[in-house]
């Protein structure tokens, strides 16, 4: 069709899937709407972290950390409104304890979801870049950030309920009455599509070049005049925002967070999502994240035993048959494919890795020299 060859294979993917998210509590059951919202909330954690691994070309294998602290934040607010609840006073408090009372107040713990986990990510990201760290070191600290932020949350049961996380939370009060499933469905639905396009933007960007082209040759693009450290800084600090962002997004939908949403669980599966479908691209994120959950979900229902080993086996010919991905990989063949029949082949967004190494190289040469 024109239109569909017209937007492109990520454009017409994009289509696609955003009118079936729309249509989808139209007609699917309660209990498959409030799955795909999470799964909706997690297509942000995944863009978040696509800007870290898929661009920048760092794997953090914490990510869930910044997730778990924005979710906590805005799950103790909601539980603290009429007062300290029982996990609380189990432990002898009779009022919210000072440091906990700024989330008294809903819009200020919203702001605090998002701000934490930005200023948590500036911190760490400026030790560990200056003094440029990356590769596997930068994985193993990740892990290290995941499993302390874990013991600390559960060792903290006065303020976080322990091992036993927050529950009964509300779907997101407005004027004082919780949003209905569909309406907060859709409000989700509407800021994931914001995310996107907001990370589309910036990849396209003038930063998003100088983000891949460290990626690709750290010393070359220090050697065009830009400071890599910084850079991956800012991306880093906008991921955790973004990361903050779902977490906060998931409690309403989800109605409870516990201890792993903030572990090196949560954090491992997005890296699966992406690996699955296609880090740096993206849609790749949300076609992961959509494919995996939605698998394990159709797979644990149908055989309860042995779904994991299902899952496992199709992770595995994906990585054999498909290295960039599902999406990743059709879009490479589609590239090749429109090479070969005469295509400019200048779009970004299809090249692989390799290629774009070129092209992103060439663009910030010219810049430099002008």
């Amino acid at each position: 069709m024109p239109l569909f060859r017209k937007l492109g294979f990520e454009g017409s993917t994009g289509i696609i899937i955003l009118a079936f998210l729309a249509i989808f509590p139209l007609f699917a059951p309660v209990f498959r709407v409030e799955l795909m919202g999470k799964f909706v909330v997690f297509i942000i954690l995944a863009i978040a972290l696509d800007l870290v691994w898929g661009y920048a070309g760092l794997l953090s294998l914490g990510h869930a950390v910044f997730f778990g602290v924005g979710g906590y934040i805005l799950a103790i607010s909601y539980l603290i409104q009429d007062g300290p609840p029982q996990f609380m006073t189990r432990f002898g408090f009779t009022d919210i304890p000072l440091v906990l009372q700024p989330l008294i107040n809903i819009p200020t713990a919203f702001t605090l979801g998002l701000v934490v986990p930005a200023i948590l990510a500036a911190i760490i990201g400026y030790f560990i870049f200056k003094s440029k760290v990356s590769g596997v070191y930068f994985a193993i600290i990740s892990i290290a950030l995941a499993t302390v932020m874990t013991m600390l949350v559960i060792n903290l049961q006065a303020y976080t309920g322990g091992e036993n996380g927050l529950m009964g939370l509300p779907r997101f009060p407005i004027f004082g009455e919780p949003l209905s499933l569909n309406a907060y469905y859709y409000l989700v639905l509407v800021i994931t599509v914001l995310v996107y396009l907001f990370a589309r933007w910036l990849m396209h960007s003038y930063f998003g070049k100088v983000i891949r082209a460290t990626r690709e040759n750290e010393d070359r693009t220090s050697f065009l005049s830009y400071n890599p450290a910084s850079f991956k800084i800012v991306v880093y600090v906008i991921s955790g925002f973004l990361a903050g962002l779902s977490g906060m997004l998931y409690i309403p939908i989800n109605g409870i967070i516990s201890p792993y949403e903030i572990g090196v669980g949560l954090s491992t599966l997005v890296v699966i999502w992406l690996a699955i479908g296609g880090r740096g691209t993206l849609m790749g994120a949300v076609v992961g994240v959509l494919i995996i959950n939605w698998a394990g979900t159709f797979l644990s229902e149908s055989f309860p035993e042995f779904w994991q080993l299902f899952l496992g086996l199709i992770l595995v010919l994906v990585v054999m048959f498909l290295p960039d991905g599902i999406f990743g990989s059709i879009q490479n063949k589609l590239r090749k494919r429109a090479v070969l029949r005469g295509g400019d082949g200048t779009d970004i967004n299809a090249v692989s890795y390799k290629q774009e190494q070129v092209l992103v190289n060439e663009d910030l040469k010219k810049d430099a020299n002008v």
